[in-house]
């Protein structure tokens, strides 16, 4: 039971988080409002998940980049317009959480770990992780300016800077510091659990600076921000049918494409997943709710973890009736 408790620890603390920062917004709101705390927040946390990452394996990839490009276009290319063609079903402020969540990046933690469970290749989701995270400086305030229309209140060089500081700054610095510094790879490679749990406390108080505002838009007499426990439900079917879309029919494509199977699982989860530091950021920036972030985040945990171990079995089952032929064979 308890081992249980600590496997989903990080969803209990999310779940806390929304409700102190909810909760507690009369009280936070001048914390939540220090201009420099959430840069400051993003930046290492972005800096401490970059570190274990080795930029060696993306270099060894770009000979055999289908792969990760296939799932950087589903990532960035059509999570992005299936947001869009869904956002008409949600009111507004759930709507805009919707399309910023479809355009971050994939995740630079989960889908590698997931990839490996399922018994995929994991240089895939690192490759797709470093693309996606160091092209969204460019690509994601183009998707966002593009599909927010009216609410899109930052433009796209405001967004371009913003992003290109908060995640392409520390991703490079990290990566130099690993290319000069031999000592600096080991001591990544030794902490990244350390480095895992601190990032996951970052993410934890960006998740409660989030529900912050929307607690102070909640319960504004002026405010007209209103969410009915339908449109909650609404949002987590919707972000779950785009996940799932975006992971089998990358595999699908990936499999029909000539890819191995373990590559083509990678493929799947690296396109499909979404990095949550990013997303919450940029709902906070825009003032939307960061309710959609969030349940994308636990669905595609929980479900992953699911399909995951099933693709796992169904690996060891193939591995094994392949080594009983060759048993057999005279």
């Amino acid at each position: 039971m308890l081992q249980k408790i600590r496997g989903q620890s990080f969803l209990i603390g999310l779940a806390l988080a929304v409700c102190v920062g909810f909760g507690g917004h009369a009280w936070l709101s001048p914390v939540a409002s220090i201009p420099w705390l959430k840069t400051a927040i993003v930046l290492t946390v972005m800096s401490m998940m970059a570190a274990p990452v080795p930029m060696e394996l993306f270099v060894k990839t770009i000979s055999r980049p289908w792969p990760g490009l296939l799932a950087s276009i589903i990532c960035l290319g059509l999570a992005p317009i299936l947001g869009w063609l869904s956002h008409f079903m949600l009111q507004s402020e759930l709507a805009g959480g919707l399309i910023v969540a479809c355009c971050v990046p994939s995740t630079l933690a989960s889908s590698a770990v997931i990839t490996r469970k399922a018994g995929g290749d994991d240089t895939v989701p690192i490759f797709v992780t470093i693309l996606t995270n160091l092209s969204c400086a460019v690509v994601t305030p183009l998707w966002l300016v593009l599909l927010m229309g009216s609410s899109a209140t930052l433009s796209v060089g405001d967004l371009v800077r913003e992003l290109a500081v908060l995640v392409v700054l520390p991703i490079v610095a990290v990566q130099v510091i690993r290319w000069r510094s031999p000592k600096f790879c080991d001591w990544a490679k030794e902490a990244k659990g350390a480095l895992s749990a601190a990032c996951q406390v970052g993410i934890l108080v960006m998740v409660s600076l989030g529900a912050v505002q929307m607690g102070s838009r909640w319960f504004d007499p002026s405010s007209t921000s209103s969410v009915a426990v339908m449109d909650v439900v609404a949002v987590v079917i919707i972000g779950l049918g785009i996940h799932l879309f975006c992971l089998f029919l990358g595999f699908g494509i990936a499999k029909a494409t000539g890819v191995a199977r373990a590559q083509a699982i990678g493929v799947g989860f690296a396109g499909s997943q979404k990095t949550l530091m990013i997303g919450i950021n940029l709902a906070i920036d825009y003032g939307v709710s960061i309710l959609p972030m969030i349940s994308y985040h636990v669905a595609q945990l929980l479900v992953d973890a699911f399909i995951a171990e099933s693709w796992g079995r169904v690996g060891r089952d193939v591995a094994a009736e392949k080594d009983r032929n060759l048993r057999q064979q005279p």
